[in-house]
């Protein structure tokens, strides 16, 4: 079953009759559902419903942030509290068809976002492409790169995502690989394309040729035996608080 299909049998979000509109039921928001960027926003708030364990009533949406003498507006936020008082998660979600400039200005403005709310984690997701960041509690507020943010509940994050046939690490859920539709994986080919010519930094052949490179590592990397529980190698791993030994580890890799 679909995240749209569990999330309207659990009363999280309802569309009209013409299926142009979606209204988030508990934060009584309604949006046009046609907006490619709206359908990721859907799904990424039910993620962190369904898949993540968050309490819908400690998730706001389309909350304002003041940003010096303006103010703009923040996707979705997740609190520690009911009352929506203490920010734990900034979420920035863009249409699938982003280009790598506009998705890396989204992480800038997400930062921000978190950094003036006094959250921990930021989450930016083109539903094709994510990734997760930390913000430090002392300055300098610089970015620090994660494999996930946080399932409810969980203090310490596992160093990796993806694990064959799932599990957990710290308390947080592991992933198994999915299968997806040609379609889909289509889009993700393009949007690696799109990361590695960069908008004109390598030319389009050759970025062609470093993406042959990436989809035969991870096909080698899907058939190497390993036990249930066991990470996949190719993946973001989180750094260790040894960098030297992270490092060769990451060469072997």
């Amino acid at each position: 079953m679909s995240l749209i299909s569990q999330g309207l049998a659990k009363d999280l979000i309802k569309f009209d009759d013409e299926q142009k509109y979606i209204t988030y039921v508990h934060q009584k928001k309604k949006r046009n559902f046609e907006k490619p960027e709206e359908q990721v926003q859907a799904e990424t708030f039910l993620k962190l419903i369904l898949i993540y364990g968050y309490d819908p009533k400690r998730l706001r949406l389309f909350v304002p942030v003041t940003m010096g003498s303006t103010v703009k507006e923040a996707d979705i936020i997740v609190y520690n509290d009911d009352q929506c008082l203490s920010p734990h998660i900034v979420v920035e979600c863009k249409k699938q068809e982003i280009s790598e400039l506009e998705f890396t200005q989204a992480v800038e403005q997400a930062f921000s976002y978190a950094v003036a709310e006094g959250a921990k984690y930021v989450w930016v997701t083109s539903g094709i492409k994510d990734q997760y960041y930390q913000v430090p509690t002392e300055r300098p507020k610089e970015r620090i790169a994660i494999t996930d943010i946080p399932q409810y509940g969980v203090d310490k994050l596992a160093r990796y995502k993806y694990a064959k046939g799932g599990g957990s690490s710290n308390g947080q859920k592991l992933f198994e690989l999915e299968i997806v539709a040609e379609d889909e994986l289509t889009r993700r080919f393009k949007q690696a394309h799109q990361s590695l010519w960069g908008g004109g930094e390598l030319n389009p052949s050759s970025a062609f040729d470093e993406l042959d490179k990436l989809i035969f590592c991870k096909i080698w990397d899907e058939k190497k035996p390993r036990k249930k529980g066991s990470p996949y190698d190719f993946q973001l791993f989180s750094i260790s608080e040894n960098e030297e030994e992270n490092a060769a580890k990451r060469k072997k890799r």
